[in-house]
């Protein structure tokens, strides 16, 4: 399923990366703008009606694209400039927004700066999240989250272009709205119900800190404090025989006051470098569970109490030391610390009320630490050549520790692991004339004892790179193996990937633009399997999973004699997994029904997109543009959905 959801949202995210139909890029009046007394202004906004049209699954529209209808404030900036300098309270000041009075996804920004004294940079945020969630209980999906997330930077420098500058900042995130997830209780026999919940997640971090010279060394440190709430819970939505009542309280607090620390050297042959985090964070959380109803056996009334409360100190550094011997040598060794401990006590405790049975347990510690050490080393043999290598070292180890007391007695679980890696990559760069560059590499890693079977163990990665630039063509092809083996002592994993990709645009004139590109990547993974079934070991069973995903777009954007600019583009995303159309095989990878439907997911997206705008006056603009969204997907018909979409807008200079 997590497989299923990366492939649609990378579909989504491909066609996010085509030119989006609105705001408008071209925007009114002069771009020199206009003085007035001692700053030159340049303002434009595009106002106008978005339009929305959907068939299909409109859950999944709303997850994706989510445009609706009404008035907006497509997009506006705003730029004031001192004409020589020294204006009055600020020299520059730099304001835009985008998608404001009702778009899914809205953004503002701020920039103000008086030269030499301060600097200030806002940004806001708003987006509203919708997931339907995962198709469950036979093809009715139970969860769901229609939240709003909103997110704020505040950055406020003293003297920025000075030896000596300080800095103060502000930053917070919540997220607010319903939700709906489920649970299953008392035996495996009782329905699924669905559970309520009020999302209220806050997030904020203060800092203050402070950047100096001295000797020839850039000094930068910062103190900073995070706080972050959760007060959810859940309730049941509804009574559904077994389950009768159940209600959940499950506050999660935590602090995080931090250090940073850095120091930069600049100069020609000798460069060191050096960064340090020291985060002592904290944490408490309660889970406040009760449940009550009647199954066969009699009546259920269960209560579970989960709490506990760590410090959680995380420190980092890293000591980059760069030497540059002459103009043909470079040499960059990195060497990075890592260290998290959880340090405290979480328990869990289930109370039957009915039979007064118990069952505790608790946990005291974890620590992870990794040492990793790099060197990668640049030489030009000629201008026509460049030899490129490097070697990576990484020792991770986890060390847990599980205790209980119990009856005066302390019973205590240790585990620890160590995993160590060794890895090593090789390159050429070749330039046979100024407008080509080929490169070409590899990397081979080898890993003792990965973590998790899905962790790089025994693989080796090779690219290749062609690219030819001139003022008016740009062409690049590229291609990439990756192949991963890991055999733990329970199961075993293994993943091949290769892409391959061409991409190009041409210019002829400022009248024409025309680019595009292809993408193709296939995956395929096999994984081992062990569960139980009727309390006894299945047999072994692989976990396959089959992609082979085409992507291909085109735009083209035309110039009309300064009096209109019109751009085409269409983009399509389609996954022809192993060939077949419907989820029953025959198909490849385990024979069992129940795998056939999720060892590959064909499906197809599909944009094509058109854009004008004509200029009416020499401040004002007509805009309009059309959008079509289809998504299909061949193993489940429902959550298809097809959209149409466009606005019209006027874009206005004054």
């Amino acid at each position: 399923m997590t497989t299923r959801l990366y492939i649609f949202f990378m579909a989504i995210a491909v066609a996010a990366a085509q030119t989006p139909v609105a705001p408008t890029p071209q925007t009114a009046g002069e771009r020199l703008g206009e003085n007035v007394s001692n700053y030159n202004i340049v303002n434009n906004f595009e106002t106008g009606y978005r339009f929305h049209e959907v068939g299909g699954n409109l859950a999944q529209y709303r997850s994706s694209i989510n445009y609706g209808n009404g008035i907006r404030l497509l997009g506006s900036s705003l730029s004031i400039n001192s004409r020589d300098g020294h204006g009055a309270l600020f020299d520059q000041l730099v304001m835009a927004t985008q998608g404001l009075g009702g778009d899914p996804y809205a953004a503002a920004t701020l920039h103000l700066e008086k030269n030499r004294l301060y600097r200030y940079d806002l940004s806001w945020r708003q987006n509203d999240y919708f997931n339907p969630g995962l198709v469950t209980g036979g093809g009715s999906g139970q969860h769901l989250l229609d939240t709003v997330y909103r997110m704020q930077d505040h950055d406020f420098t003293l003297f920025p272009q000075s030896n000596l500058s300080f800095f103060l900042g502000m930053s917070a995130s919540s997220q607010t709205g319903p939700s709906l997830s489920s649970i299953q209780l008392f035996d495996s026999k009782s329905p699924i119900v669905p559970l309520f919940s009020d999302v209220r997640r806050v997030w904020r971090e203060y800092r203050v800190g402070n950047e100096f010279r001295v000797a020839g060394i850039r000094v930068n440190w910062m103190r900073g404090w995070e706080d972050f709430k959760d007060d959810t819970g859940a309730t049941l939505l509804a009574a559904t025989p077994p389950l009768t009542a159940f209600r959940s309280s499950d506050p999660y607090h935590g602090t995080s006051p931090y250090w940073r620390a850095a120091l930069f050297t600049d100069r020609k042959v000798l460069n060191v470098n050096g960064r340090f985090t020291y985060t002592s964070g904290r944490r408490a959380f309660v889970v406040d569970e009760s449940s009550a109803g009647k199954v066969a056996a009699g009546p259920e009334n269960r209560q579970v109490t989960t709490f506990g409360n760590a410090d959680r100190p995380v420190a980092t550094g890293n000591l980059n030391v760069s030497i540059t011997p002459g103009s043909q040598l470079t040499l960059v060794n990195s060497t990075s610390v890592y260290n998290i401990r959880t340090l405290g006590n979480s328990y869990f405790s289930q109370l039957d009320n009915v039979t007064g049975a118990v069952t505790f347990l608790n946990y005291n510690y974890l620590g992870i630490r990794t040492v990793a050490n790099s060197t990668d080393l640049n030489y030009r043999i000629s201008p026509m050549w460049d030899l490129f290598a490097g070697y990576q070292y990484t020792d991770r180890k986890i060390h847990s520790l599980e205790q209980t007391d119990f009856a005066g007695q302390t019973f205590a679980t240790r585990s620890e692991q160590t995993n160590v890696l060794h890895a090593g990559d090789l390159g050429l760069r070749f330039k046979p004339w100024k407008p080509v560059t080929v490169r070409v590499s590899a990397e081979l890693g080898r890993a003792d004892r990965p973590f998790t079977p899905k962790a790089d163990k025994d693989y080796h990665v090779l690219n290749g790179q062609f690219q030819y630039k001139t003022k008016k063509i740009q062409l690049m092809a590229a291609a990439k193996a990756d192949y991963n083996v890991n055999s733990i002592s329970l199961t075993s994993y293994s993943s091949q990937s290769r892409t391959y990709s061409v991409t190009g645009s041409w210019t002829p004139g400022a009248w024409l633009t025309l680019d595009g590109g292809f993408t193709r990547l296939h995956l395929y993974t096999i994984g081992g399997i062990r569960y139980f079934l009727n309390q006894q070991p299945a047999p072994a069973q692989d976990s396959v999973y089959l992609s082979n995903i085409n992507t291909g777009y085109f735009g083209a954007r035309f110039a009309l004699k300064n009096r209109a600019d019109l751009y085409l583009g269409y983009t399509r995303v389609q996954d022809v997994g192993d060939g077949r159309d419907t989820a029953q095989g025959p198909g490849f990878g385990s024979p069992l029904a129940i795998f056939q439907g999720v060892q590959t997911f064909p499906m197809a997206y599909q944009s094509p997109v058109a854009r004008i705008s004509v200029q009416i006056h020499k401040k004002l603009r007509w805009n309009a543009g059309y959008q079509y969204y289809g998504y299909r997907e061949d193993f489940s018909l429902g959550q298809s959905f097809r959209a149409h979409t466009g606005f019209t807008s006027l874009s206005l200079s004054f």
